[in-house]
């Protein structure tokens, strides 16, 4: 059936999942301060084909911590939560690395394990925009997702907000996240 010219074209309208009980717009202001604040040197481009680049103590706010066994073992990834208060519900993390402007972007996931769940912005967009839950299936055997078409040539910022279902994170109610991304490059153009 055609619409006739001057009449509007219903649009499905999909709604996702508030995390955390945060607004969209409130996980965004985090993702902008946090851009703000982070690495105010340059940084070094990457120019191998290959490059993986995991949590741990070099990401901005992010403190190593031990991997409860429950959660899944996360190779070139350590856990991490909040370094200013091991303690919070939770935990803004992040990374920036620039890529080669000679390469393209052949491929490129993140893995993702997170106890309980999380919001991932890449660039400015959102990825992940998990609700309120305590699955298991977030932190073991957690998930991976296609991130090639978030990522660009030169700069790159990925902020987590991870969250602790149950409130501040204890012995009995741990929190942590461990994220690897896997990028592969073309030879240089």
């Amino acid at each position: 059936m055609k619409a006739r010219p001057g009449t509007a074209i219903a649009r499905k309208i999909i709604r996702r999942p508030r995390s955390a009980g945060l607004p969209k717009s409130q996980l965004m202001e985090m993702y902008r301060n946090q851009v703000k604040k982070f690495h105010t040197a340059r940084t070094p481009v990457i120019t191998q084909r290959t490059i993986s680049i995991g949590t741990d103590g070099n990401w901005f706010n992010a403190a190593v911590i031990e991997r409860h066994p429950d959660w899944v073992a996360v190779a070139n990834a350590n856990y991490v939560w909040y370094s200013g208060n091991l303690s919070r519900e939770n935990a803004i993390v992040s990374t920036r690395f620039t890529l080669s402007q000679q390469r393209r972007i052949l491929s490129a996931s993140l893995f993702l394990a997170v106890d309980n769940y999380a919001t991932v912005i890449i660039n400015g967009v959102p990825l992940v925009y998990d609700g309120p839950t305590n699955q298991t299936s977030n932190f073991n055997p957690g998930r991976t997702f296609n991130i090639a078409s978030f990522l660009r040539r030169g700069r790159n910022d990925v902020v987590i907000i991870a969250f602790n279902f149950e409130g501040a994170r204890t012995a009995a109610s741990p929190a942590g996240v461990a994220a690897r991304l896997d990028i592969r490059q073309s030879a240089p153009e």
